[in-house]
């Protein structure tokens, strides 16, 4: 055995003497083991040029001088020296480490005489001005104490960065977690590290790059024997790539001179545009620039990406924006500060502006009327958003109902404003929203709060909202305190939207309503009928046949004063590369124990960027309450008093029926990057009533054309 490996066995031999001494002495108990060790290093592998065996002594040497059995500047040496033998195996990282510890240590270190090779002083040379210079505080190697390699590690550096790493994770400082990995990498590439860096990213949005360290992860793994991680790591990678969003920005129609494409302020080759490209959640920055002549052309806009979303944006290019014309414009640096104030305002508020009017028509002369106006404002980077709506409904009805009662032709208007706000606290979104609707023999009030909670990084999205309303159902030109019924109503609404895959989004929700009070129809009189006449009306018995067979007995209608509905739904949407896919189900029962059920599909086809297209088909089927009946029975007692039914109506809508409803509509986009829309729908609706009075069936025509515009 070589002198300077038994000299290297008998220091370790002595170590317990030296850990026992450490107790005694105030630091610095080992220095004089350490001190024999450098010389006989730096004598022997050093100046044998073996300085991979060197290294490696003065790593198990680092046990005599673990904690405070060395001194300062005895540590510092020590790192001196492990720092140079990484310089001569040109491990420029490692010795950066090594002599910044060793500066930490004792900040007059200087290097060994008769090492100062000029690689060997320029490394050296960088870490002596300011240890800190080479690692800032926040690297993890800085804080390096020299331990040995744990089991399942080569570098002790590494291992350590890896820890703090975990530590990080834990903390949920995934950012600083990822800082760590790769510094662990850089010093060793260990399927583990590469594990942890993988789940920082995933966890910081980083989903592209954190893909691919669980794919290498997972291609690392066997070779270490570790096929239980290369089993999870793979199914990290596969789950992540589904979940990845997609960003297609399509071309102009007519591309400009000079035109150029920045994504996140990168250039981006625009033969690549019309394909789909992986992108991280999150916000994005699309900015499209080129010319038509001398004039200037410009498009940016800003949009975040879901998790599984395919999202494609037209590169509308168009002149400048008044906050460019004001920038070019300005005298002064003030005038400067306003434009970009007043551009900064300008793209974080988003407003936007609807308009419908709707009508309706059926064959039983009921007609009706509908314009209505909503305006919102949505503050994206803020979270909050406002808005509020008009809608005014005028009604002109001459039904068979109202016929039957010898009423004339009525006239009505409803006014409904509403007002609504949100706002969101990281993944969790609540919103207040409130109305009336006002009629001459009705007053509605309403208020309802929405809270919504985005999970697994917002591909699961649970919201309830919470709704009351206080009515007064009234007779219209009689004061309410004559005659007015009071009724209110709770409903919860609970609902899971979750996106199942990037062009499939699914939803199930759940409706509970607890309604109580009177809402009998104060003007519908209900026909009686003698118990032996009743079994014979049949249905759809015209007016003169009612009549004919009726008790002279006109009593009012009277519903149940409470009622309890519960209803649940799901809707499905799939994208498809041109068109969209919608379909919704609906299940509904009561304690009147009416029971529905309404299947609704619409299919959208993209016919062009600007123009989409849909046919829409309804079909709503229903049983009739527990107290609907076609005739009701009256007997009449001797002293001429009537014994009416404590339930009754006329109301056909709560008896059983079968409800058919086919359309289609259409949307327009236009202007630059399509801040206006049309839209233009129609549907014809068939109902069927097996079981009511004056009429059999019913054929109703409905129609909307609505304007959008959207302002940045």
């Amino acid at each position: 055995m070589k002198l300077a490996h038994l000299t290297l066995v008998a220091c370790l031999m002595a170590a317990p003497v030296a850990l026992t001494a450490a107790d005694a002495l105030a630091g610095g108990a080992s220095d004089e083991e350490v001190r024999p060790l450098l010389d006989a290093i730096y004598e022997s592998e050093y100046r044998a040029g073996k300085f991979k065996d060197g290294l490696e002594k003065l790593e198990i040497a680092k046990i005599l001088c673990e904690g405070t059995l060395c001194s300062h500047g005895v540590r510092a040496q020590l790192f001196v020296a492990i720092g140079t033998m990484h310089v001569r195996l040109g491990n420029t990282r490692g010795a950066a480490v090594a002599f910044a510890t060793a500066v930490k240590e004792d900040a007059g270190a200087e290097l060994r005489k008769g090492s100062e090779t000029p690689e060997v002083s320029a490394a050296f040379a960088t870490a002596k001005p300011a240890g800190s210079a080479t690692l800032s505080p926040d690297d993890c190697r800085a804080s390096y104490a020299g331990a040995p390699a744990p089991r399942g590690w080569q570098n002790g550096g590494a291992a350590h960065c890896f820890n703090l790493a975990t530590l990080a994770d834990r903390a949920g400082k995934h950012r600083t977690c990822a800082t760590h990995a790769r510094k662990a990498l850089e010093l060793e590439d260990n399927p583990n590290g590469r594990a942890t860096l993988a789940k920082c990213l995933e966890a910081d949005n980083n989903w592209i790059e954190a893909a691919d360290e669980w794919e290498e992860a997972a291609r690392q793994a066997p070779k270490t024997w570790q096929n239980g991680l290369a089993q999870q790591a793979r199914y990290r990678a596969d789950q992540l790539r589904r979940r990845i969003p997609v960003l297609v920005l399509v071309p102009p129609t007519n591309q400009p001179e000079g035109f150029a494409v920045e994504l996140d302020g990168s250039p981006f080759p625009v033969e690549a545009l019309g394909s789909e490209m992986p992108m991280n959640p999150g916000e994005h920055t699309i900015l499209a620039t080129g010319k038509r002549g001398d004039l200037a052309l410009r498009f940016k806009q800003s949009v975040r990406l879901e998790s599984g979303a395919n999202f494609p944006v037209v590169l509308e290019l168009a002149p400048y924006s008044p906050e460019i014309k004001c920038l070019l414009e300005a005298q002064n640096a003030e005038g400067i500060a306003k434009c970009l104030s007043r551009a900064d305002s300008a793209s974080n508020i988003t407003t936007r502006v609807r308009s419908e009017a709707s009508g309706y028509h059926d064959t039983m002369h009921v007609d009706v009327f509908s314009p209505s106006v909503s305006v919102s404002a949505e503050h994206v980077t803020g979270g909050w958003g406002i808005g509020a709506s008009m809608l005014v409904d005028m009604v002109t009805a001459a039904s068979v109902d109202i016929v039957a009662t010898a009423s004339p032709r009525w006239r009505e208007v409803r006014w409904v404003p509403a007002l609504n706000a949100h706002k969101r606290f990281s993944d969790l979104d609540v919103g207040v929203s409130g109305g009336f609707s006002r009629e001459p023999d009705y007053l509605a009030t309403d208020i309802a709060a929405r809270a919504s909670l985005d999970l697994a990084d917002k591909t699961i999205t649970p919201t309830i909202v919470y709704d009351f309303s206080h009515d007064i159902n009234a007779k219209a030109n009689t004061p309410w305190d004559v005659f007015s019924k009071r009724i209110n109503r709770h409903s919860v609404t609970m609902d899971l939207g979750v996106i199942l895959t990037k062009s499939t989004f699914g939803s199930l929700s759940s409706t509970m309503v607890f309604e109580n009070g009177d809402t009998s129809k104060p003007y519908r009189h209900i026909p009686m009928f003698d118990p032996k006449v009743a079994p014979l009306i049949r249905p759809g018995e015209m007016t003169d046949t009612v009549n004919l067979y009726r008790l002279a007995e006109r009593p009012l209608e009277q519903l149940p004063t409470s009622r309890k509905r519960f209803a649940i739904a799901a809707q499905l949407a799939q994208r498809f590369s041109s068109s969209t896919l919608r379909i919704s189900q609906r299940l509904y029962t009561d304690t009147w124990t009416l029971k529905a059920t309404t299947t609704d599909v619409r299919y959208m086809v993209d016919v062009t960027k600007d123009l989409r297209v849909w046919p829409h088909v309804r079909f709503h089927a229903q049983t009739g309450t527990n107290f609907y009946k076609l005739a009701y029975e009256a007997s009449v007692n001797p002293d001429g008093t009537t014994n009416l039914p404590v339930y009754r109506t006329g109301d056909r809508e709560l008896g059983p029926l079968l409800s058919g409803t086919g359309g289609a509509g259409a949307r327009y986009d236009f202007g630059g990057r399509h801040s206006y829309a049309l839209s233009l729908n129609g549907d014809v609706i068939y109902t069927s009533f097996p079981k009511t009075l004056f009429t059999s069936d019913r054929w109703g025509y409905f129609g909307a054309l609505t304007f959008e515009a959207t302002f940045e």
